[in-house]
Order: C-alpha cells, then structure tokens, then sequence
C-alpha cells in the first residue's frame, strides 16, 4: 500500500511528515506535481539522506495550484500519466496543497488520492481554526471514498480528544518542529501500511 500525506492548508507540515515516514522506514518518496521554485524532494532527502526518491512527474515554476501554474506555462497535466508512473507500494506520495486544490479542469487532488488508491494521512498545523480544516478535509475525503489512514499534527494541542471524536479517525503522532522528526517513532499503523 501507498500513503499518500496531503495537509489541511499550506505549510502545514507535508514534507516533514513525509521525511519523518521516509526516515524511519524503508519507503520510497514521490512528489508527483511540485510548484514553485523550492524542492520538497530536496528537503527530504536532506533529512532523510538513504530514502530513494522518484522524479516529479510535473515540476511547474509558479508557486501556485498545478491546475494554475499548470496553465501560466502552457502545460497539460496528464493525470493519466501520474497513475501509470505509480510505484505499487512502499511509496509516500506527498500532494501539492490540499485535499481540494485543482490539478486540472476536471481533478482535484482528492480525486488523484482516489484514482491512486492510496490511504491518506492528513496533516494539520494547530493553530487556529485547524479543526474546520480538518474536517473538510475529511468530508472531501470520505466523499471520494478514499481511505484516511489517520491525522498527524505538526505543534502541540490539547483537543486531540476533540479531533478525534468528530473526524472519526486517530491523531497518529504530534510532531513539534523538523527537529523532532529524528526523535520521535513512526506509529505502527503508518508503518504497517507501507508494504
């Protein structure tokens, strides 16, 4: 199985997530769709140095959603091309932006996340207003039938039991900051699904 981590919001904690998974494991990373001048593929590897990594399938330079982005520079995305190139497990998948962020006219990235038939693992900042976020991002989910794996939060909260309750799912971990990602375990639940 593949887990694919997409976030409530930007900057939220995707790629510290995904390299605290690639550090602690055997997984391979992908980050299909990348915008924006920065490398989340980079960062990564930075702090997961042995993690082999597989090439964006799209690199676009606007820091914007690929759908946009996509169209400033006059690319088509195939989304067709993306499922194909998927490795069959063992891979954290990192999203470019949210649940709901255009990839083309007609796919959003929740869409992909069905179409891959991945579990997602759901990031979230806590600060506020990141439970609304949390649980629009799960109705996306469960509307697509995508399977949720569970939420992890990056900064510290005591509504955990709060989250918990109305997302119907478990808060897996608690990250507080990138330096933390070496000290703190890999839950089993994310560890059993990468096989």
């Amino acid at each position: 199985m593949n887990i694919f981590v997409t976030g409530t919001d930007t900057d939220v904690g995707k790629t510290v997530t995904s390299a605290w998974i690639c550090r602690n494991s055997s997984a391979l990373y992908w980050k299909p769709i990348q915008t924006g001048d920065d490398s989340d593929t980079e960062t990564v590897v930075r702090f997961s140095p042995k993690t082999r990594v597989i090439p964006n399938a799209y690199h676009l330079k606007a820091p914007l959603s690929a759908y946009d982005a996509a169209r400033l520079e006059g690319v088509n995305i195939d989304v067709n091309k993306i499922v194909e190139q998927c490795p069959q497990s063992n891979t954290v998948i990192e999203g470019a932006g949210g649940a709901l962020v255009p990839i083309t006219d007609s796919v959003m990235m929740a869409d992909l996340m069905a179409r891959l038939n991945v579990k997602a693992l759901i990031v979230a900042k806590s600060q506020l207003g990141f439970l609304n976020h949390i649980f629009l991002t799960i109705e996306a989910l469960r509307a697509r039938s995508v399977s949720i794996l569970g939420i992890v939060l990056n900064g510290e909260t005591e509504l955990t039991d709060t989250i918990e309750q109305f997302a119907r799912c478990k808060v897996l971990a608690v990250l507080k900051n990138l330096d933390s990602i070496s000290n703190t375990n890999v839950p089993v639940e994310i560890l059993q699904e990468l096989r």
